[in-house]
């Protein structure tokens, strides 16, 4: 049996967590040693390192898990509005408030969105059809855009104690992005790549050079 499904190392790798999770409720993430942690844990060193290389390991595994349920959740919706996409990718990331309180206060946003980027850029597909006259370089511009302003929207609403629900978040994101007076028109009006790594070219409004 592959140690990943044995009970007794999944056990462990729970309790693993469990008090990393409850050290960074008191302990600032910088401040956090894998002393520290497997004394909370109450396992030896050895069987730390047989689950996580490191405490980032740890951040690492949690955001993997997270991601994989913001996707699940996605994957869920029948033909979602675009506002339906952002109430369920906001309402699942406040379920897991926690996390989102290491990366803010651990100062660790440029860690996150590193990391997240590439996953991120596959979740927000489910937003392709609600952009179909745009062009696929187009779509991976805005994608961006949005990967960096969800992070600070998600950051910013977790700082005021999540006094918006992720539906009225829902409404301000997506008249943000609705109707060419919008910003999306402003992210186009950009130099644009053409999606097949060539150069900029103009912007709609722009003349190329």
């Amino acid at each position: 049996m592959k140690e990943k499904e044995n009970p007794i190392a999944q056990r462990y790798r729970a309790m693993i967590l469990d008090a990393f999770m409850k050290l960074t409720r008191s302990v600032p993430y910088h401040e956090i040693t894998i002393l520290r942690i497997v004394q909370e844990a109450d396992v030896s060193r050895q069987t730390f390192y047989r689950h996580f290389r490191s405490k980032d390991d740890i951040l690492t595994a949690l955001m993997e898990e997270i991601s994989q349920g913001v996707t699940m959740r996605l994957r869920e919706l029948a033909v979602p509005s675009r506002r339906e996409i952002f109430v369920t990718y906001l309402a699942f990331w406040r379920e897991h408030a926690d996390f989102l309180r290491i990366v803010c206060e651990g100062h660790i946003e440029s860690w996150l969105i590193a990391a997240y980027g590439n996953i991120m850029q596959e979740q927000l597909e489910v937003l392709r059809p609600h952009f179909a006259a745009v062009s696929e370089g187009e779509f991976a511009l805005i994608k961006s855009f949005l990967i960096g302003g969800l992070y600070q929207m998600k950051a910013d609403w977790y700082a005021h104690g999540f006094r918006e629900s992720p539906e009225e978040m829902a409404a301000l994101l997506d008249g943000m992005l609705a109707g060419r007076g919008s910003c999306y028109a402003v992210i186009l009006s950009f130099p644009r790549y053409d999606g097949e790594g060539g150069p900029p070219r103009g912007g709609r409004g722009t003349t190329a050079p």
